[in-house]
């Protein structure tokens, strides 16, 4: 029992090494995965190499029960991956699987269509949007706009002037000042109408006056070029003044205001004096170009740094991995050894007192067999095997308790190193077994020769003797579950139960 508790507790620590020391593949957060992407989405920075998203969609796809939020969600997602690995039609076919039922996937649609400059796409797309929703301001505006760029101006204009009656939240109005009406100044200008492009852009310079120095420049800058097209070059050289006067940190920063400020410079440079000043556009372009080096060198450092910092950990966790396999075959081994050993040591252990149990049984044997008697009994039977075997001539010819060659001889028995099936002579046995119990071998064998074979027929005759199950191992030189197969055979053979008493039954 101890052997066994002990063989217990090392196949539970080789369980824990196994489980402790092998490297383990965590598994993936798509939730977080998504959370990430979207940010990068918000951000407007690219998702092409945000892989595990069609991962994170195959996962959402197959999940039980169905999350339709978080696979809509890894849809969209999925589709601009694709979008920015300019593989455009799987991410068009992505979304269209939603369009139907999902106005968030219509509008992915329809921002994408713009990106494309398919402005076709994005007619039918808003469209779609605007059959359950036509009051909303943002689709409104959106579809004067799309118009402009379908180039029907007529439309165009009808749809901006009426856009103030979509009006309906704080948020449509702030829209309206901050993006729709600039928009619509610079398209009425487009289409040559200078007084009335100057007449909105002033409201809109005049709601900002005091409020937002970037819109107001952008106001100014605007007006500069309405004024430039009417050939009024004072007016338009004051607003290019007051808007660099306006010009706040986030105006100068923006290198689209930058660029635009510069082109108006020189167009009125030239509208002016006939000269355009090269040394101002190389002076531009060498700022262009400096900031695009400064910025694509820190690029370059970060990632640079970033790719070391995955190399380092990469190496790291390799490393982590080798010393994690080392030890757990490492553990392993000594597992395996310890564990041979203590079973190597258990086995020699269960021999050892299984031989003494087989030797004492033997000395039982012997005793009995010595034991004077003049009637026909079990001790009169084992008296002659044994002498067949060669033990009861040694015990008699020194029967002292010191008796080294009968210990020896019943040692070379025990150990399987007498030949004992050999040495018995079972027709003499046999002859024995009929005198005392009155013929059973012989009734034995009438009546079930066609069922039992000869190994059969000796060990009942051997049962009939009152040899236990560890006596008929020893003197037939076979194991001990060998004798129970054999009994439990002999019980089958006979029709009887499986527990029951053999000698009984037979007699």
């Amino acid at each position: 029992m101890q052997e066994t508790n002990i063989m217990r507790t090392l196949i539970l620590l080789l369980i824990i090494a196994l489980i402790g020391c092998t490297p383990k593949q965590e598994p993936v957060d798509f939730q977080q995965v998504l959370d990430a992407s979207k940010v990068r989405l918000n951000q407007a920075k690219s998702l092409s190499e945000d892989t595990l998203l069609v991962q994170a969609l195959e996962y959402y796809r197959n999940l039980e029960p169905k999350d339709s939020a978080q696979l809509s969600q890894a849809t969209i997602l999925t589709a601009y991956h694709y979008w920015w690995k300019d593989e455009k039609s799987q991410a068009y076919d992505l979304l269209e699987t939603l369009a139907g039922r999902n106005k968030e996937a219509l509008q992915c649609l329809l921002d994408l269509g713009s990106k494309d400059n398919n402005f076709d796409a994005c007619y039918g797309y808003l469209k779609r949007l605007m059959e359950n929703d036509a009051e909303n301001f943002w689709y409104q505006q959106a579809w004067a706009t799309l118009h402009f760029y379908l180039n029907q101006p007529e439309e165009c204009e009808r749809l901006y002037d009426h856009l103030p009656q979509y009006i309906r939240t704080p948020k449509d109005s702030a829209l309206y000042w901050y993006q729709v009406l600039p928009n619509q100044a610079d398209i009425i200008s487009d289409y040559g109408k200078q007084a009335k492009a100057i007449e909105i852009q002033e409201r809109v310079l005049n709601h900002f006056m005091g409020k937002d120095s970037t819109k107001v420049a952008s106001a100014h800058a605007s007006l500069a070029r309405y004024y430039l097209l009417q050939d009024k070059l004072a007016e338009a050289n004051k607003h290019m003044r007051l808007a660099e006067e306006h010009a706040d940190e986030e105006f100068r920063n923006s290198w689209a205001m930058i660029g635009y400020m510069e082109l108006m410079k020189s167009i009125l440079n030239y509208a002016q004096h006939k000269r355009i000043n090269m040394m101002r556009w190389a002076n531009f372009v060498n700022s262009l170009q400096e900031n695009a080096s400064h910025k694509q060198a820190v690029t370059d450092a970060k990632e640079e740094n970033n790719r070391m910092l995955i190399e380092r950990n990469l190496k790291l966790t390799i490393e982590q991995q080798r010393t994690q396999i080392t030890f757990t075959y490492v553990a392993i081994g000594l597992v395996i050894i310890i564990g041979g050993l203590s079973f190597y040591t258990h086995k020699k252990k269960r021999q050892m007192v299984e031989k003494e149990e087989e030797l004492e049984a033997l000395r039982k044997l012997v005793t009995e067999s010595k034991q004077p008697t003049e009637q026909k009994d079990d001790r009169f039977f084992k008296r002659i095997l044994l002498q067949q075997l060669g033990v009861i001539r040694m015990a008699a010819s020194n029967p002292t308790n010191a008796n080294q060659e009968l210990i020896r001889r019943m040692s070379e028995i025990v150990d399987g190193q007498v030949p004992v099936d050999s040495l018995l002579y079972w027709e003499d046995l046999y002859q024995t077994i009929d005198y005392i119990y009155d013929g059973f071998y012989t009734h034995l064998k009438a009546k079930h020769s066609d069922l039992l074979n000869e190994k059969e027929i000796q060990l009942c005759c051997l049962l009939k003797a009152n040899f236990s199950t560890k006596e008929i191992s020893i003197v037939t030189g076979q194991g001990v579950r060998t004798v129970y197969q054999r009994k439990t055979v002999v019980r089958q053979k006979l029709g009887m139960e499986e527990k029951g008493d053999i000698v009984e039954w037979l007699s």
